[in-house]
């Protein structure tokens, strides 16, 4: 099967030509020299992986990713110069799926890319593996979520915090967890994770879905809990009578 993948590097590589061999085996490779360029040709083709080469960009690598992953749910291969378990950390919480250390062979970078597609494609097939809580449903890998049978319009973060706050649903969801999930730090992810929530909010509203409640432990994070249903509805919502929810310290 042949695979389609884009290459973000800034000069040709001096140090490995790994990426530049992908065709011998079966991959279809597109360079981009920029993050402008790359962001540019994926809002008009689909690839199946994407490789940034860190070295010519340095730390701004890591700018590249986070930029990258909004636009990009398909796996993310990035080649170093044997970087340090610190900086391989950080680009894996950036947005990257694995981090391949130079000099690598063509071999070892095909094989860790396809199977790292075979993983996202399989994922992305499996009925099982749709997230449903109440009137919501939604879809990995695809960014798609519905209310019964209507799409509700996400962005990608959208996407990932909803299915983050409904994958721990009745449960509380701290910021730290929240701006991981985003790829970024929460100094860096700032208000946007409450202009997400506020949009959000506003398309459950405008769709009458009153059966979903998103509440804001302020300062903290975020809830997705489920109102309790009228008697003429109790078969067919979720019973979330058991479902944790969080305990408030009483003053004496």
């Amino acid at each position: 099967m042949s695979y389609s993948c884009l290459i973000i590097e800034r000069h040709p590589d001096p140090v490995g030509t790994a990426a530049r061999a992908l065709p011998a085996f079966g991959f279809r490779p597109f360079v981009a020299r920029s993050t402008e360029r790359a962001l540019g040709i994926l809002r008009q083709w689909r690839f199946d992986a994407a490789v940034v080469d860190a070295d010519g960009f340095g730390a701004g690598h890591v700018d590249v990713l986070r930029q990258l992953r909004p636009q990009f749910k398909s796996p993310v291969i990035v080649l170093s110069t044997a970087p340090s378990e610190a900086q391989q950390l950080l680009s894996l919480e950036s947005g990257a799926t694995e981090v391949v250390v130079k000099p690598a062979s063509p071999r070892l970078l095909a094989a860790k890319m396809q199977r790292l597609i075979e993983v996202v494609h399989d994922t992305a097939d499996r009925p099982d593996r749709r997230l449903r809580f109440g009137p919501l449903t939604m879809q990995p890998g695809s960014g798609l979520a519905r209310i019964g049978d209507t799409a509700l319009e996400l962005t990608p973060h959208q996407f990932e915090l909803l299915f983050l706050l409904a994958s721990n649903a009745g449960r509380f969801v701290d910021r730290e967890t929240i701006a991981l999930k985003l790829r970024g730090s929460t100094h860096a992810i700032g208000r946007s994770i409450d202009v997400h929530v506020s949009r959000i909010r506003r398309q459950l509203r405008e769709r009458g879905i009153e059966a979903l409640r998103l509440d804001t432990v302020h300062g903290r994070g975020y809830l997705l809990t489920m109102a309790p249903p009228a008697a003429a509805n109790a078969d067919a919502i979720v019973d979330t009578s058991a479902v944790e929810r969080p305990r408030l310290a009483l003053r004496a």
